[in-house]
């Protein structure tokens, strides 16, 4: 059972919580990705022909080669979007200090990791 990221912070907002001994329950963390494949279709001859509303539309490119530039803003997003989700935490979680030691750096712990305060 994997209840990670998305888990995590539908859980941020719960009175309580049950997981199961084996159960991974928390990441406060992003992770982001495409294949590329533009090498592939220029061995094969294809062209593909892609326009966007503006420059940094599609960041990250699937049909073309990536540029630095490009790479750059995508971990910007990417830095955005893990600021915003550390935030969401706070508010709904202010007792958790999500800067130490495991909380803002996005790796996975299990329900036997996770503090008991249920008693």
């Amino acid at each position: 059972l994997v209840a990670a990221s998305g888990g995590y912070m539908m859980a941020c907002v719960a009175d309580k919580l049950l997981a199961a001994p084996f159960a991974y329950v928390g990441s406060i963390g992003v992770v982001g990705g495409s294949p590329n494949v533009h090498k592939v279709l220029e061995r094969a001859g294809v062209e593909v022909v892609q326009r966007t509303s503006g420059r940094f539309k599609r960041s990250l490119q699937q049909f073309e080669p990536n540029t630095p530039e490009g790479l750059q803003k995508y971990q910007e997003e990417i830095d955005a979007i893990h600021a915003a989700f550390k935030g969401h935490v706070s508010t709904n979680r202010p007792s958790l200090d999500i800067e130490v030691p495991r909380g803002g750096r996005g790796g996975l712990f299990s329900r036997r990791h996770v503090h008991d305060t249920s008693t």
